[in-house]
């Protein structure tokens, strides 16, 4: 990837793990996301790491055509809009049926395990009798346009549709905008017209960074743009949402004007860290239900701290093989699947 985007993979990889772990600590310390807020929930807020899955996801869309013209931004353009829906598809069919078959093997123990920790988090989900074709239905259809909580295979796939819908309204500004930077200043104007909605906000915002003359940043503005980032993602009120698209938008700029820190984000360990990024966010939470609760059952892990950290330990390490297993069997033939399909069909249009 160009080196000015080098290094953001790393970050959505880092995003993606903080996920994980927050999602580990809510299990066994509640008090950490829904107790009183301090700086630490301000730079490890988990609702910042999901908007920057958006803010990354516009901002990388709109790149790919960003220094393309006429025919060939157009040609791009319609790679995109047939390759997306493909893209996401092999991870989330993935996660969901092999969720149905740890059903099946009654190899799921997180509302046992809610329940004794007090977690009503935990013991929500998963809580019916496994059907096949219901799987199939969210895997094709459900997670993308009609997201059920209460009946997700996989609650953390609610941001999968938002992906899928924010991503082609994207397209459709990127097909009247173009790649014209002069037309920059929209993006802006129809990210706080349409809002937070699905998404919908960051995605325009991304996107935005990507129409900006190529520049240098002073170091103090990129330093105010980190504090400010990280104390806008985690206001509370009525605009929050905004508030943290801007801030992960801040964020996303400090890193693009800073290449010093992509380099380091570019290394193999991050590097990998993103390339399973996709992979980790979506079956996290199976083994939150599944391994993470069974040994806490077992070795009733909740009663003691140095149990709690090998109990993360295990699930880490657990969490990092199945992830690059289905990032490197799922993952990347689904994304050469969906580039081929587009390519055929680009083809036969010509």
């Amino acid at each position: 990837m160009n080196n000015r985007v080098e290094g953001l993979e790393g970050v959505r990889g880092l995003a993606a793990f903080w996920v994980f772990t927050h999602h580990f600590i809510l299990i066994f310390y509640p008090v950490f996301y829904f107790g009183q807020h301090t700086w630490v929930n301000h730079i490890l807020n988990p609702d910042l790491a999901v908007t920057w899955f958006f803010v990354h996801s516009g901002y990388v869309l709109a790149y790919k055509g960003s220094h393309l013209e006429g025919r060939s931004y157009y040609k791009n353009l319609l790679s995109q809009i047939i390759r997306r829906y493909f893209r996401l598809l092999p991870i989330v069919l993935f996660s969901i049926l092999l969720t149905y078959l740890f059903l099946k093997l009654n190899f799921i123990y997180n509302r046992p395990y809610g329940l004794m920790v007090n977690s009503s988090w935990l013991s929500r989900y998963l809580n019916f009798t496994p059907d096949f074709f219901e799987a199939l239905k969210q895997s094709f259809f459900g997670v993308y346009f009609n997201f059920k909580s209460a009946t997700t295979y996989n609650p953390n796939l609610w941001t999968i549709g938002y992906e899928l819908i924010s991503s082609y309204l994207l397209f459709v500004v990127l097909g009247i905008l173009g790649s014209n930077k002069k037309f920059a200043p929209f993006y802006i104007v129809l990210a706080f017209i349409i809002g937070p909605w699905k998404g919908m906000m960051s995605f325009l915002l991304g996107a935005f960074l990507t129409r900006l003359p190529k520049h240098k940043s002073h170091p103090f503005l990129i330093g105010f743009l980190i504090l400010t980032g990280f104390y806008l993602s985690d206001l509370k009120g009525v605009y929050e949402s905004q508030a943290r698209s801007i801030g992960a938008t801040c964020l996303m700029y400090a890193l693009i004007q800073s290449p010093t820190i992509r380099e380091l984000l570019s290394r193999r360990f991050f590097q990998f860290l993103g390339n399973i990024s996709y992979s980790l966010y979506a079956v996290h939470f199976l083994l939150l239900a599944s391994l993470t609760s069974f040994l806490g059952i077992y070795w009733q892990a909740h009663l003691n701290i140095s149990l709690v950290l090998v109990v993360y330990l295990i699930t880490t390490v657990t969490l990092f093989i199945l992830s690059f297993l289905a990032w490197k069997f799922v993952d990347k033939p689904g994304i050469e699947l969906a580039k081929k399909i587009a390519t055929k069909f680009i083809t036969v249009e010509n």
